[in-house]
């Protein structure tokens, strides 16, 4: 072979290979556990993204951070710190990268082919071949329209996660900063409880030396007494696992969350139209679940185009140069994948039971969705049918405890039936703040149902910010 062919023919293969190389380079990306360690003891509500994030939903950034935490501010502190909606986050860019790769060509592949001929004949340049051969796909434009279809569809399911994940965080937020509110105002209550039940031991003790009353009375308001102390040390310990989940839920050190003052102001009166029909209507144009089987089902039926696309042959092309001991020889090869037609069949048939489960999957989300509505609707109804009980007992109680006080000021009535009148009183109280945090529960449960938040902290959720590049840098350097 003569060094002018030699150079040619390799040329052409460095040119071809060149082209088909990615000019990518790596980047990498440590993960230093210290470092994610140090950011996180080092969050605080004063981080400026936050700050920026807050304003951007609603919050004067002059103010942040606010004096007072509600519902509100604790939500937009857990949209941006908890770990949950990165993650979510980060499988979504996973289905974007992957939609991507499924809308690209299928890759050329090319083989270099070098021969040595032990008999040389007098009039060639040498004993050498050299051959060049392509191999080029050609795949039917349906095959890759239905992968990339399919990949489209698991990527806008990804991006649904992200906002389940954020629906997820909120609802643990408002679950344990209610379960904070109920505590302090049980905490209240039982103090309370427990001056007025220390004033009737007094009473009674005082009764008991006088010979008015046996020391039976006595032993059972000291019982009463401390079962009441007992609760109390029991509401702490729950007070303070309870802060400590509130902590876990914002994605903030426990100090952090110690040094925050609450401000429990959450209305009661859920703000959406209790109508049956508009329950309905509200729970399937918000319900991620039922977007997202939407989303199932749209990616298993175009696993059936696929699947039908698969019954057509994928034709190769293969062109080809050959020098050959001074004679250039240009080839053209046909080359063709029949497929197997059992397997198609099997294959399209499998599909379509795929679909079929995916449509019934869909169907039964859909119906569960509008009977969780439905029943937290009710549950709802029930608990402010309650409330309304409570408080009219409780209203009794009062005028109750307001004929003994009068009665006392005027002599008709001792001290000990005072403090027993104004000891139901606060016994109606409890069953009162009893029936407020069921339907507080009973409102969680039908803002899940619903998803849609509907304690007055949020018209709807806000959008939940991306992953910046500046976040990873506490994490690791590349």
């Amino acid at each position: 072979m003569s060094r002018g062919h030699l150079k040619r023919v390799l040329g052409l293969a460095a040119a071809i290979a060149l082209g088909a190389c990615s000019s990518l380079s790596y980047s990498p990306r440590p993960v230093d556990p210290d470092a994610t360690v140090a950011e996180f003891l080092a969050r605080s509500a004063e981080v400026a993204g936050l700050k920026q994030f807050a304003a951007a939903n609603g919050c004067a950034a002059q103010d942040w951070p606010p004096q007072q935490w509600t519902l509100k501010e604790l939500t937009l502190v857990a949209l941006y710190f908890h770990a949950d909606i990165r993650t979510a986050q980060a499988r979504a860019d996973v289905a974007r990268a992957e939609l991507g790769s499924a809308a690209q060509w299928q890759s050329w592949s090319g083989r270099l082919k070098p021969e040595y001929h032990s008999r040389t004949l007098p009039d060639t340049n040498g004993p050498w071949t050299l051959g060049l051969e392509l191999e080029i796909p050609l795949v039917a434009q349906s095959k890759r329209a239905a992968r990339a279809e399919r990949s489209a569809f698991l990527a806008d399911a990804a991006d649904l996660d992200i906002a389940n994940a954020a629906w997820t965080v909120r609802a643990r937020v408002r679950d344990h900063y209610l379960e904070l509110q109920e505590s302090r105002d049980a905490l209240t209550s039982l103090d309370t409880q427990l001056d007025a039940r220390k004033n009737m031991v007094g009473l009674v003790n005082r009764r008991v030396d006088a010979g008015m009353l046996s020391s039976r009375e006595l032993g059972a308001e000291r019982v009463a007494y401390s079962q009441l102390e007992l609760l109390r040390s029991q509401e702490m310990a729950r007070q303070q696992r309870a802060q400590g989940e509130l902590a876990a839920s914002l994605g903030l050190p426990l100090d952090v969350v110690e040094r925050m003052k609450l401000r429990f102001d959450a209305d009661a009166q859920p703000q959406v139209d209790m109508d049956a029909g508009v329950l309905r209507r509200l729970a399937l144009r918000n319900r991620l679940d039922v977007h997202r089987k939407l989303l199932e089902f749209g990616a298993a039926d175009a696993e059936v185009k696929s699947a039908v696309a698969a019954q057509n042959p994928d034709i190769t092309l293969g062109p080809g140069y050959t020098w050959d001991r001074g004679d250039n020889i240009w080839s053209l090869a046909i080359g063709m994948s029949l497929p197997q037609a059992a397997l198609t069949r099997a294959s399209i048939r499998e599909a379509q039971a795929r679909r079929e489960l995916a449509a019934e999957q869909f169907a039964a989300t859909q119906t569960d969705a509008i009977s969780l509505v439905e029943r937290a609707a009710a549950q709802y109804r029930l608990a402010r049918g309650r409330m309304a009980g409570a408080e009219h007992q409780l209203q009794m109680q009062r005028e109750q405890e307001a004929r003994v006080i009068r009665q006392f000021d005027t002599g008709a009535a001792d001290r000990m039936q005072r403090v027993t009148a104004h000891i139901d009183t606060l016994a109606s109280e409890t069953i009162f703040q009893a029936a407020i945090v069921e339907l507080h529960h009973a409102i969680a449960h039908l803002e899940d149902a619903v998803q849609r938040p509907l304690l007055g902290d949020f018209d709807a959720l806000p959008a939940t910010r991306p992953v910046r590049a500046a976040d990873h840098a506490a994490v690791g350097k590349p």
